[in-house]
């Protein structure tokens, strides 16, 4: 087709109906960005602005609260198949320059999706009560997914409300919100994920019901968590990232991470933080005292800030009460916090049970590492190799991923008889190109062989 270099076409021409459409197509986190293509696009993002005629002494009651809710209905029943945003502000009534103060940005995806920041400080801590409805609710009926970032204690008054219409409600999400500190959640028959994240001062996270949740996501401080009447929860991430110092967990008793692991115990995929053993493991608790194994458990990603002799060992203490295990992931990130405490080592070796050295992982199909780094962790890696190959006899696949070199390796270990024949190749013995096949050792009889999987 020949070039118009008379009219050359714009993405400035394309009419305001069809940028919607495309925009409807996309997920909300791609759709987002599209706001720096062109003026057009960024039309798109025009917030909607609500003011409320609310006095300061009066954003707390029930009755602000329920007008807040109807503005969100109204909001979700507008263009239905478009992304919009909405600032809702309260507009002093009393104030003689009618002054205007941000409550909340909410977004409003095609998915049925609802995404909602709240604005201004929170100088209290509070609690969080959330109970969805058994009984249908024209105003939210539709709503699947409910994300609340940042919330404060400005918006206990409306989050009743908001939840109350929820009945459809599939994902709910708690992100950011520094002053909650205690939840306890009620829900109906529809709710399958729940996640919270980085909610600084959380203590206690109480799941008093929810028959059909199936996954749960927890990333944060060590909190007291709870997980009654979840009879189909079969995911369970336990990212205790940010845990700094064992003085603010002091509070917490060793049998109340036992009961949360127990409650566990019939999942079928964990993500689990070497953290939460390293901590009972400072209180003196060993695996050998709990009385569960994890027999349904399928897939099992293990994360921690470091790999070292003591780790590894707890790794393969847990690798004990896995008899089904399939897929095993071991991650590595230097961001996650360590545990600064002084009795650490000295209550490590507590971590031994007595079938370490005779347990079988019958079921294990695949193993990957995550965030070793070849050269500096090659003895410790080798070592953890050598241990899950000796424990699993149905093994198919074992790599090491480096994602900051964007390189992956596939991993073999080398029989003794062909030791003579693999040195005297081109393998190397250190790192030094990515083009070849890297050569670790763990003892004179013991090495492995890292060949780059080209993608």
């Amino acid at each position: 087709m020949a070039e118009n270099k008379e009219n050359p076409i714009s993405i400035n021409d394309v009419p305001t109906e069809i940028l919607y459409q495309i925009v409807s197509l996309i997920p909300l986190k791609e759709a987002a960005r599209t706001i720096i293509l062109s003026s057009s696009w960024k039309h798109l993002w025009t917030p909607i602005q609500v003011f409320l005629n609310i006095n300061s002494d009066q954003i707390t009651s029930q009755e602000s609260g329920q007008q807040m809710s109807r503005v969100v209905s109204s909001f979700l029943n507008t263009y239905v198949n478009s992304y919009q945003i909405l600032n809702l502000s309260f507009l002093e009534s009393n104030s003689v320059s009618h002054e205007e103060t941000l409550f909340m940005k909410a977004i409003k995806g095609v998915d049925k999706e609802l995404y909602i920041s709240f604005h201004g400080e929170c100088t209290n801590d509070f609690s969080l009560s959330i109970e969805l409805p058994l009984c249908e609710n024209a105003n939210l009926f539709s709503l699947k997914t409910l994300h609340l970032r940042s919330i404060t204690g400005m918006a206990r008054s409306f989050l009743p409300e908001l939840f109350s219409g929820c009945r459809n409600l599939e994902t709910l999400s708690l992100e950011k919100c520094n002053g909650l500190q205690y939840v306890d959640l009620k829900a109906h028959d529809m709710l399958h994920n729940f996640v919270i994240l980085d909610c600084e001062n959380m203590r206690s996270v109480n799941i008093l019901s929810a028959p059909n949740l199936k996954s749960f996501l927890y990333r944060g401080t060590l909190a007291k968590i709870e997980l009654k009447e979840v009879p189909k929860l079969c995911d369970v991430t336990l990212n205790l990232k940010g845990t700094t110092t064992l003085s603010d967990c002091n509070e917490f008793d060793c049998e109340d991470i036992v009961s949360l692991l127990a409650s566990l115990k019939d999942v079928e995929v964990l993500t689990l933080s070497g953290w939460l053993l390293e901590w009972l493991c400072t209180r003196g608790v060993t695996l050998d005292m709990l009385e569960f194994k994890f027999d349904k458990l399928k897939e099992l990603s293990w994360i921690d800030y470091c790999m070292n002799r003591q780790k590894r060992d707890s790794l393969a203490a847990f690798l004990t009460l896995t008899p089904s295990l399939e897929n095993l992931f071991i991650k590595i990130d230097e961001k996650w916090s360590a545990v600064p405490s002084p009795h650490f080592h000295e209550s490590w070796p507590y971590v031994w049970t007595d079938n370490l050295h005779s347990f079988q992982l019958k079921h294990l199909k695949m193993v990957k590492f995550f965030g070793f780094k070849i050269g500096e962790d090659d003895q410790m890696l080798a070592s953890l190799m050598d241990l899950l190959l000796k424990r699993a006899i149905a093994i198919k696949e074992m790599s090491v991923a480096e994602p900051e070199n964007k390189l992956s390796w596939r991993v073999a270990k080398i029989p003794q008889s062909h030791l003579k024949t693999i040195k005297s190749s081109s393998t190397r013995t250190s790192y030094s190109s990515k083009s070849s096949s890297l050569l670790l050792s763990l003892s004179d009889k013991c090495y492995f062989q890292l060949t780059p999987i080209l993608v």
